[in-house]
């Protein structure tokens, strides 16, 4: 089926300003962006001042030209770190599913979301449907917690507020205090754990990911049904095993075993 009916020109014609910048060509005036396109002048110029404005171009005010922004060059590091990662965690993913038959995942956290990077589905989980690229927000998912216990309680409210935050599931936690109280247990116990938080039906646990220099990069998890384990048994058989699997991946970046 063609998708052409689904395209949006105005986005498809601002990627594909954002695509003329290279290496061999990091600036453009206006006038070449026009030659480059072949669109009229005031269409580029109205695209070009939305980039901007966005902050995915900046203008050079010497030569009235203009190159990326640094929202290009943040989804571009998010992007090759996240490729980098998966491409070291997947054989650790795919050992712990073939001993846990369960799911496992890897995010990596942008501002208040995950993002999946990673993934080995054992089966499907009714309710849920994740992939690479699906994102969720990080104060109510294991892998997400997992990346927010390095945060003081300042740079949680600057990032996500005092609340309350939107109810996702049963059991979300919906204020700022009651996620720094849980964030205190994860990092008394080295993993987290989401009991149907993002939704009814889902439990997972997960451990942070660490590189050379100590910083949380990324999480894993394992996720399952919540009926099929409960909690104690998450907690005696599952979590173990994250944590020692999100050690060796640690490891495998840099990080010190300590």
């Amino acid at each position: 089926m063609s998708t052409s009916r689904y395209k949006i020109e105005a986005l498809a014609r601002g990627l594909e300003i954002l695509s003329l910048f290279t290496t061999e060509r990091p600036s453009l005036n206006l006038t070449e962006i026009v030659a480059a396109t072949q669109l009229n002048k005031s269409t580029v110029f109205r695209l070009v001042a939305t980039l901007v404005m966005l902050g995915y171009l900046e203008r050079v005010p010497t030569t009235r030209s203009y190159r990326p922004g640094l929202k290009v060059l943040q989804l571009g590091f998010t992007a090759l770190n996240g490729l980098e990662l998966a491409q070291t965690a997947q054989p650790y993913l795919k050992s712990l599913s073939d001993k846990t038959g369960e799911t496992t995942n890897m995010a990596i956290r942008d501002g208040t979301e995950i993002i999946y990077v990673a993934r080995n589905a054992t089966r499907q989980i009714i309710g849920v449907n994740v992939q690479r690229g699906s994102r969720a927000p990080a104060y109510c998912t294991s892998m997400g917690k997992a990346q927010l216990i390095d945060l003081s309680r300042e740079e949680l409210f600057i990032l996500l507020g005092e609340g309350p935050y939107l109810k996702q599931g049963p059991n979300t936690i919906t204020s700022l205090d009651a996620l720094e109280a849980e964030l205190g247990q994860i990092r008394q116990h080295g993993y987290a754990i989401n009991d149907e938080e993002l939704a009814f039906g889902l439990r997972s646990v997960a451990a942070p990911i660490r590189n050379s220099e100590g910083k949380v990069v990324a999480a894993i998890n394992i996720s399952f049904p919540g009926g099929r384990l409960s909690r104690q048994e998450i907690e005696a058989n599952m979590a173990p095993k994250i944590v020692d699997t999100a050690r060796q991946i640690s490891s495998a970046l840099g990080a010190s075993p300590h």
